[in-house]
């Protein structure tokens, strides 16, 4: 499991969002940016999969570090 971003063109409409219920969204002027944990690399791909489907210019995919507490400086 992993949590990604994933960081699009444009603003997506409610109902677009709404197909990806296991990622938050935060939209943002010009970019929306999809965000949460994914279950593995198959997920991934499902959405991203997805989103060239529904014409969606993905701009950015990250994937976060896990939070290690011991790496605080």
């Amino acid at each position: 499991m992993g949590h990604y971003v994933i960081r699009v063109q444009g603003t997506l409409s409610q109902e677009l969002t709404e197909a990806f219920p296991a990622l938050a969204v935060d939209p943002e002027p010009v970019q929306t940016v999809l965000h949460g944990y994914l279950a593995d690399q198959a997920a991934l791909a499902g959405i991203l999969n997805h989103l060239d489907m529904l014409g969606v210019n993905i701009l950015e995919v990250l994937q976060v570090p896990p939070f290690d507490p011991t790496d605080v400086g």
